[in-house]
């Protein structure tokens, strides 16, 4: 791939000259030369420069568009040609936490067992992680809690999900089989660190309803699911998990789940993939079983449902 292209991501991804030289092991100033150099000869300029850092004109915003899928399948070759020349069809997969540890075992147990010589790797990472790696062409696909998804990429919706508030039985909320919005300004918030999909959903829904995170009192930001819920048992704070933790039976003893009025938190679990990316008969067995697995899940879901 073409070194300028590298520098150019970098930088657009950044937004900052330093970052982005940090990341490259460059200096600033060189960073800058290439960057000048290639919009010398593409004829357009990239970016505009502010006190604030880089933004991306409308031509760089094309540009980046190209550079994104330029820079998936230059990764995805470097993948899995050798994996071709050795007759390995190895399935690289990336997930978000909440999508590994509620969603994927069954289908992926399926998996194993119909093609059990199909090697499988499997990162967790959150989903603006997942998302990257999809993009670069680290991945053959990723799950992640829906609404992030653009540009290069394209998704599938999987398993219906949504977020509920869970509390201690300890506090005072734990009363009360459903709260409105108004109510989750006066309490102390334990939140997924941003950069995940459950964040996101929340800060979107808070969002739409005229809130904000700004309106809450934050008192801690995890990356640990585990950890999350082991400070809501013991009433450190409270914090939104996805409704599928309190359906599977797994939430810690002396916790509750509670919903939300006011708040939009439905979202799906989606399958992403790189829009313009070819993948292996072995990648696309694997879709097509979490599409069957999660339209499974649906049917049985509207079942149970009361009408």
């Amino acid at each position: 791939m073409d070194f300028r292209v590298k520098i150019f991501l970098a930088v657009a991804r950044h937004r900052q000259l330093t970052e982005a030289s940090r990341q490259l092991n460059m200096a600033a100033s060189t960073v800058s030369e290439h960057v000048s150099a290639l919009e010398a000869e593409i004829g357009a300029g990239l970016f505009v420069r502010t006190n604030r850092g880089m933004r991306l004109t409308e031509a760089g915003q094309r540009f980046f568009q190209a550079a994104q899928i330029i820079e998936g399948q230059w990764h995805s070759a470097l993948r899995e040609v050798p994996l071709i020349a050795s007759g390995t069809h190895r399935i690289d997969l990336a997930a978000s936490q909440t999508a590994i540890e509620l969603f994927l075992p069954p289908p992926l147990g399926r998996f194993r067992e119909r093609f059990p010589e199909v090697p499988i790797h499997l990162t967790m990472a959150n989903t603006s992680e997942v998302l990257q790696q999809v993009a670069a062409g680290l991945v053959d696909m990723g799950l992640v809690e829906g609404g992030m998804v653009h540009g290069s990429l394209q998704a599938v919706n999987l398993w219906h999900d949504a977020l509920v508030l869970v509390v201690s039985q300890r506090h005072p909320v734990a009363a009360e089989d459903r709260v409105m919005v108004d109510t989750l300004v006066d309490l102390d918030w334990i939140l997924r660190e941003p950069g995940s999909g459950t964040r996101a959903t929340f800060e979107r829904a808070l969002g739409r309803a005229g809130w904000s995170t700004d309106s809450l009192k934050i008192i801690m930001e995890l990356s640990s699911l585990r950890a999350i819920l082991s400070m809501v048992a013991n009433n450190v704070g409270v914090s939104v998990v996805s409704r599928a933790i309190a359906e599977s039976g797994v939430l810690h003893e002396g916790i509750r789940a509670i919903t939300i009025d006011g708040l939009a938190l439905e979202r799906h679990i989606q399958l992403v993939r790189r829009r313009h990316g070819a993948h292996s008969t072995a990648a696309g067995s694997l879709m097509q079983m979490l599409v069957e697995d999660a339209e499974s899940k649906d049917r049985h879901r509207l079942r149970a449902e009361p009408r």
